[in-house]
């Protein structure tokens, strides 16, 4: 009898190894198709979340579709089959698109085609976007919009069609704060106030701490209004103190800031610097 129940113990454990056996081989066969899928949802989901970022950082300067507008073209031929041999740029073309984004460029490569916006305080560069480089999106974001970018390739190089830009009102799905932040940078508030780990602007008064100040500037405003109205009517309280001593009265700063920011921009401006504190 004990003879007969080990014979059976063997059996049933054989069994059990060749079922065991036959799953990790049905799973092994589809793992790769999983994988597959995972790296095209993945790489999908970048795409979506860089045509966000796009739109909302980028596309005043280079276009809606990466037409070129202020700065040079993307969604062309040119730049994905001739750029990086222009620049001698020995890596890849997503490798450049990151670094150039990331650092931003001190001077224009071509300006006699690509001066900048004429009404910008750094006509003759671009600003260095990743927070590495003292910008205000992160790592993960600069490498999103690239993927973004390098989606147009097969469409100019003639192998599929031209992807769809999401629309400018999606911009109201990306954070306002990371917008603010963006619209301080591209309003030029960066060449005249200072921010720590920021900018470094030695004209008007610093902002590091600004929402918290801003509670106690004038009686009867809260910070939220205080920040807006010295946004758009600079003049209606002067600090007693800028970084080269007394501020200017009347303010130095544009009062013009009502005609070159959207209503959205302004709010978005607002919501950053409610997080100064």
């Amino acid at each position: 009898m004990s003879n007969n129940r080990i014979q059976v113990e063997i059996i049933l454990g054989a069994i059990a190894i060749i079922i065991s056996s036959i799953l990790l081989l049905v799973v092994g066969f589809r793992e790769p198709n999983k994988l597959g899928e995972s790296e095209l949802r993945q790489e999908a989901l970048a795409i979506e979340f860089g045509a966000e970022l796009y739109t909302d950082n980028c596309a005043e300067c280079h276009g809606d579709r990466g037409e070129g507008k202020f700065g040079p073209p993307f969604n062309d031929t040119h730049f994905f089959t001739e750029r990086l041999q222009e620049v001698g740029w020995a890596g890849t073309m997503e490798d450049f698109i990151v670094a150039t984004a990331s650092s931003g460029r001190p001077v224009s490569t071509r300006p006699e085609q690509w001066p900048g916006k004429p009404d910008s305080v750094s006509v003759w560069k671009m600003p260095a976007w990743s927070t590495e480089f003292g910008g205000p999106l992160r790592p993960d974001q600069i490498r999103a919009i690239a993927s973004y970018i390098m989606n147009w390739a097969p469409a100019v190089t003639g192998t599929a069609q031209p992807p769809e830009v999401l629309p400018l009102p999606e911009l109201l799905l990306a954070d306002p704060v990371n917008r603010g932040k963006s619209t301080f940078s591209k309003a030029g508030c960066v060449a005249c106030h200072t921010i720590e780990g920021f900018s470094t602007g030695a004209v008007g008064p610093e902002l590091t701490n600004i929402a918290t100040i801003a509670e106690t500037r004038v009686d009867g405003q809260n910070a939220e209004d205080y920040i807006e109205n010295s946004i758009l009517n600079p003049s209606d309280f002067i600090v007693p103190e800028c970084p080269p001593g007394p501020c200017a009265d009347p303010s130095l700063m544009p009062a013009t800031f009502n005609q070159s920011l959207t209503a959205q921009q302004l709010a978005d401006l607002v919501a950053y610097l409610l997080t100064l504190k």
